[in-house]
């Protein structure tokens, strides 16, 4: 009975009406949200069904990802022999690390090298380990593997579904083709899982909705009503506080395992579809075979003079001896909280022809929207724009799904519970407390 329905059946009371005891029957009984729109009720069942059918995967993705907000951090901590260094200035280019690691382990297939926390990782073409060498003395330190351990296993949940073969705990059965969308069933997995996250989101603003003139009451919190109306508010205050990153995780995700829904996206926002995939993006033009390769420090000195900045990372030339491929962060990189990866331009350079070159930045010659979605929406998913410190905004936000679990199983047990003791009251029973 709602608190109007029983301030009624008070004031009938009070009067002396014979006829009371039917009132209250007929107040009790009376149909209740019937004034409901029939849109309003539709969403309000498929925010419930769709939190109850995939809720839980959906708490254990949006969790990990919240741990992994801090994968860099976590990873240095983990690691801290492969971080040693003096305080020295620099003696070892990233030519002569290399060098060392070629000389102490030949049979280590180096693909590219970087640095990340002042020492530079020299790693291999499959990117699961790398060496570290101190700039400052040439030392060799610890080798650590970059797809192993309890971090490793991690992203292999929230990235892949377990579908990353290099890394720990892949089920080869989720690299699998689904039946629909042509996708594997890790990819499908995932992005079912943001499909329902933009469901949860948006029913859930518009069952929020109090109106303008109550929109205060759709922040408050009642500590003093009991436990069904504390959760409730809780509830509802921490999911619409939650939907702005909610919905960006969830459309991002989407867009990671839907090529089709990228496109889309870019298309609503005005953008340009044709994107350049980075493996395809150089061909190297002909050249004399005889003419000398470029030395990783003249590819490292010609990317710099492209794009000023810092030289995130660069990949060598593969068994082809085709092209570098330089991944530049510049004065600000919206990737600069990626660790070893944290460049946002990429400059490929032909092995053999120091002049033939190619920069590919989605801020150059390309719609904002594109410009945007690169440089803004996309690294906003994993919080690589912000330092850790402003991060606990993302980690906060990402616990919002196992909050909002808690909240919602608490006021759904009170429900089920008075259910229950109104059942037993008609049977003539106690209630249970």
């Amino acid at each position: 009975m709602t608190g109007v329905d029983s301030r009624r059946a008070s004031a009938l009371e009070a009067t002396g009406d014979h006829s009371k005891s039917a009132a209250r029957v007929a107040l009790t009984n009376r149909p209740r949200r019937h004034n409901r729109k029939p849109i309003r009720r539709m969403l309000i069942r498929t925010h419930r069904w769709s939190a109850l059918t995939l809720g839980l995967l959906l708490v254990i993705q949006c969790t990990t990802g919240a741990v992994l907000l801090y994968h860099g951090e976590l990873f240095r901590a983990s690691h801290e022999s492969f971080y040693q260094r003096t305080d020295a200035p620099p003696i070892v280019t990233t030519e002569q690390a290399v060098d060392l690691i070629r000389a102490a382990d030949p049979d280590f297939d180096i693909g590219w090298v970087g640095s990340d926390g002042g020492v530079i990782a020299v790693g291999d073409r499959g990117f699961t380990t790398a060496y570290a060498v101190d700039p400052g003395t040439g030392r060799i330190n610890a080798r650590a593997g970059l797809t192993d351990g309890v971090l490793g296993w991690l992203v292999n949940l929230h990235d892949c579904a377990f579908g990353c073969l290099r890394y720990v705990g892949a089920v080869p059965a989720m690299n699998g083709k689904a039946p629909i969308l042509d996708v594997t069933w890790a990819y499908l997995i995932l992005g079912v899982l943001g499909v329902l996250l933009v469901l949860l989101a948006v029913s859930g603003a518009v069952v929020w909705w109090p109106s303008l003139k109550r929109l205060r009451h759709g922040f408050r919190v009642r500590t003093d009503k009991g436990r069904f109306a504390r959760d409730r508010d809780l509830h509802n205050v921490i999911g619409i506080l939650g939907v702005p990153f909610l919905l960006m995780w969830a459309i991002t995700g989407i867009a990671f395992e839907f090529p089709a829904a990228e496109k889309a996206w870019l298309a609503v926002t005005g953008g340009d579809t044709v994107t350049e995939m980075p493996n395809d993006a150089f061909t190297p033009r002909p050249t004399a075979p005889q003419r000398p390769p470029v030395s990783i420090g003249e590819a490292s000195t010609i990317a710099l003079q492209q794009v000023p900045g810092r030289l995130a990372y660069l990949t060598l030339p593969g068994a082809k001896g085709d092209y570098y491929r330089a991944s530049i962060a510049g004065a600000y990189s919206p990737y600069e909280h990626r660790a070893f990866y944290s460049g946002d331009v990429l400059v490929y350079i032909n092995a053999r022809d120091g002049a033939d070159i190619k920069v590919v930045d989605s801020s150059h010659d390309r719609p904002v929207a594109n410009t945007f979605y690169d440089k803004i929406f996309r690294p906003a998913h994993f919080g690589w724009l912000v330092n850790g410190w402003w991060r606990i905004i993302w980690l906060l936000l990402g616990l919002t799904p196992a909050a909002l679990a808690l909240t919602g199983t608490s006021t759904w047990l009170v429900k089920r519970r008075t259910r229950r003791n109104a059942r037993t009251l008609r049977a003539g029973g106690a209630p249970v407390a």
